[in-house]
């Protein structure tokens, strides 16, 4: 269109008549052509799939006239269902699963539903898809690719890999056998830890250690098949340790992390582990970052689900409702792209449900619906994943089922000890049951496995909660505090109408009615209905408790018909 409308806009012209006619000589109807697009009526799925045919065909008999950059292409959505008849129009969801079906055909290829398969002869060559989860149906449609005489069947982009770690053997002082016993074993926990997190593969421990005591090359990466490299080295002065861990980039040796602990020889060797573990969890997040950024880097293009997911996945990191939206939309086409890819469904339903945690939601019900759908779909897909039963958790949340977020967060834990906003959330959750120790115990843990967490302000948010439900306001309120020293503006609407309900507790009137300024100075719209939407897992009498202490610290709350939303989870 941008390099001539005029030519554009008279093919299309074209191809919309022969479809039209095609229909016609097989009972059916163009009943809309807005744009590219065309919806067709058929009174019977054969006819419909011979009309189809017939007009692909049309197309590539029509494009061998053009230059390969000219030629238009088009893709058949079909499904049979029940419409609703309005004068000329029609409406329905089954509308709706026809033209999710278009957007999962191949360029000039045809994909239909099981609905319509059933009505099809059995000789009809198909390819089978599988279940297939797609925007904004709640359940998985049954799809099929048809046969197309003559489609040149592209290369679909698919989610790659994720990139292979190699820890080499931690470098000791000659000599220093002590420290090299240390040193070997800590190398050894620390890749039986990452290797827990199962997303990405670890080299073996019998291919990394064959280069102990050798000068890495260049070539070490490709050697051993890595991406990326962590190395490390333990020095003792006396009793005196010090541990060091670097995460390299293999191809270009570019340092991307660095990180030391200081322990004592005896406290060493009783908690290599626990060092191991830091930094295991230490280097997810910068691995992490250092993909997206290059995901970022990557032409358009080029780019597959994979990348796409990626970039998602830095906007979600980002503080702003533009990032929010871009994570939302980038997420979405990884899983178009790739509907099996289980990392792309479960960080899509982070997406929504930080859309509605930082009340950036425009359909506060649309993002809570598509949170529980990819959260179930991440399962589906990669029942190791743990982040799958994490956000399986918050959907659990918004649902009113606290136990059910238990169960799942207990299950992501044995997936992953070493996931901290798993333990976070499972702290919260514990407390939100009334097991108060028990919920600390696990939000406190979360803190010491990831003291620089991107999240650290939510690992806080949710000690304000359980204190604040066992009764214990100003260990609540300091909470609340330390959340906002992490992160301002993330904590924002969670910590201040926090720290304004307790402070109304304790009679503290001027600070509560300061928070609440800074509450709606964040979230101007809150409303009483959206808070208790939220807050659906936390008991009834400690949200009116909650809600009790804003209106004593001067709120009173106007109900909206479209409220934004934020929420008082981590």
């Amino acid at each position: 269109m941008a390099e001539d409308e005029l030519a554009t806009i008279q093919t299309i012209k074209v191809f919309r008549e022969a479809g039209e006619e095609f229909a016609l000589e097989h009972n059916g109807r163009l009943v809309d052509s807005p744009g590219d697009n065309l919806l067709f009526e058929f009174e019977d799925p054969v006819d419909a799939l011979e009309s189809s045919l017939l007009f692909q065909a049309f197309v590539r008999e029509t494009n061998e006239g053009f230059e390969p950059k000219d030629r238009m292409q088009f893709r058949i959505g079909m499904h049979c269902g029940e419409v609703v008849v309005d004068s000329d129009r029609i409406y329905g969801s089954g509308i709706n699963i026809a033209a999710r079906l278009e957007r999962l055909a191949r360029p000039g290829g045809i994909c239909i539903s099981g609905s319509v398969r059933e009505q099809l002869d059995e000789a009809r060559d198909l390819e089978d898809i599988g279940p297939q989860y797609v925007k904004n149906i709640p359940d998985p449609i049954h799809a099929f690719f048809v046969d197309v005489p003559g489609q040149v069947v592209p290369a679909r982009p698919a989610m790659s890999t994720w990139p292979a770690i190699a820890v080499l053997p931690f470098e000791t002082a000659e000599g220093d056998s002590d420290a090299e016993y240390l040193a070997d074993g800590m190398t050894e926990d620390l890749i039986t830890t990452l290797a827990m997190w199962h997303q990405f593969p670890v080299i073996a421990r019998n291919s990394t250690f064959v280069y102990k005591g050798r000068t890495l090359g260049p070539d070490v990466g490709e050697e051993l098949g890595a991406e990326y490299l962590v190395v490390g080295n333990l020095r003792r002065g006396g009793e005196r340790v010090r541990i060091a861990a670097q995460l390299l980039d293999a191809e270009t040796g570019q340092h991307l992390w660095a990180d030391r602990w200081n322990s004592t020889l005896e406290d060493a060797f009783d908690t290599g582990d626990e060092i191991a573990q830091a930094i295991s969890v230490a280097l997810r997040p910068e691995l992490l970052k250092h993909m997206s950024e290059r995901a970022m880097r990557q032409a358009p293009a080029d780019m597959t689900a994979w990348d796409y997911a990626l970039r998602g996945l830095w906007h979600i990191r980002r503080p702003d409702r533009e990032d929010g939206e871009q994570a939302v939309a980038l997420l979405t086409r990884a899983v178009e792209l790739d509907p099996a890819s289980g990392f792309a469904h479960a960080h899509l339903a982070h997406a929504h449900y930080r859309s509605v945690q930082q009340h950036w939601t425009k359909d506060r019900a649309a993002d809570l619906m598509a949170l529980v759908e990819h959260a179930e779909r991440a399962i589906v897909c990669d029942p190791m994943e743990a982040y799958g039963y994490v956000f399986r958790a918050l959907a659990r949340s918004v649902q009113g089922k606290p136990e059910g977020a238990i169960t799942a967060l207990r299950r992501a834990v044995e997936l992953n000890p070493s996931l901290p906003v798993a333990r976070s959330l499972l702290g919260q959750f514990l407390g939100i049951a009334g097991r108060t120790e028990e919920g600390l115990r696990e939000l406190d843990y979360a803190i010491l496995l990831s003291p620089r967490d991107p999240q650290l302000w939510s690992f806080h948010a949710g000690k304000q909660i359980v204190f604040s439900i066992a009764g214990r306001y100003e260990e609540s309120r300091a909470a609340s505090e330390q959340a906002l020293e992490a992160d301002r503006v993330a904590a924002g609407a969670t910590a201040y109408s926090n720290i304004a309900a307790v402070s109304a507790h304790l009679g503290e009137m001027e600070r509560a009615r300061e928070a609440l300024a800074e509450t709606l100075r964040v979230w101007p719209d809150m409303s009483e209905e959206t808070l208790r939407v939220l807050c659906a897992s936390i008991p009834e009498e400690h949200v009116e408790r909650f809600l009790h202490g804003l209106r004593v610290a001067g709120w009173t709350p106007e109900e909206e018909n479209a409220p934004t939303g934020a929420t008082t989870t981590s």
